[in-house]
């Protein structure tokens, strides 16, 4: 896969396939590969050649709609847009308030919703903005401000996660979710993840390495290919593999 027709190839002669349910660990050094998987899986790049498959379905013979509504992705930067929460967990009002609430509840951010967005000030110009009566609404009709710049980060991550959670896809991708998020999130996500996710594949794109110690396997990038692809364990037993070269240079890193 290459970005423009010019540009050279970044992913080349990938080949590797995950088992349903299976939990992939996707790491490497920056600009190794790890989110062009992504845009190829999600079809934002399309393929210089070869095949991805999902289910034996070439995904390229089917629609962008048909395979987005199939994959959930949580991505480093979560997308908010101005509405309720309830809006931006279920924009398509396809399910019913019980299960937007059982999302909720397993994602950990009922107490989120608690309280007021803020209180209403008339805007001294009196033209329509983010303000008004209605964002003193709790619960689903809580407000989320354009972009979601009343909240935080890590909140943002959550409200994301909640909403992958309530989707139920099979296919389960988070780019780079924690990279942003102080260590309390992170332990949050990636419990939830454990627990609401086991029927799901899912592929982590990992910035902390901590966050794929517990991956069924391990797909190791550099330049654009497959360096291993193992357990951690079996990876980590292996003093000169790419993958225990990685957690070396992290806990050098760390240790000054």
């Amino acid at each position: 896969m290459r970005y423009r027709p010019e540009l050279d190839l970044v992913l080349k002669g990938l080949s590797f396939s995950a088992r349903g349910g299976e939990k992939i660990g996707i790491v490497g050094r920056t600009g190794a590969g790890k989110s062009s998987i992504t845009y190829a899986l999600m079809r934002l790049v399309e393929p210089a050649n070869g095949q991805i498959r999902i289910d034996g379905v070439d995904i390229s013979t089917i629609g962008y709609r048909d395979l987005r509504s199939r994959i959930a992705i949580i991505p480093q930067d979560p997308a908010l847009f101005r509405g309720t929460i309830r809006d931006n967990l279920d924009p398509a009002n396809e399910y019913t308030d019980d299960e937007v609430w059982a999302a909720i509840r397993a994602g950990q951010i009922s107490n989120l919703l608690d309280t007021p967005t803020e209180k209403y000030v008339k805007p001294l110009d009196g033209k329509n903005s983010d303000k008004g009566l209605w964002i003193e609404g709790v619960g689903l009709n809580k407000w989320v401000k354009h972009n979601g710049i009343n909240f935080s980060v890590g909140q943002k991550q959550l409200i994301s996660l909640c909403r992958a959670l309530l989707w139920r896809r099979k296919i389960v991708i988070l780019d780079e979710a924690t990279a942003n998020v102080d260590s309390k999130t992170d332990q949050i996500m990636q419990g939830v993840i454990r627990r609401e996710f086991k029927e799901c594949t899912v592929l982590t794109i990992a910035h902390r390495l901590g966050t794929v110690m517990e991956s069924d396997r391990i797909l190791v990038m550099d330049h654009g290919q497959m360096a291993e692809f193992n357990t951690p364990e079996k990876l980590l037993a292996d003093r000169n593999s790419h993958f225990s070269q990685l957690v070396e240079s992290m806990n050098f890193s760390h240790s000054n």
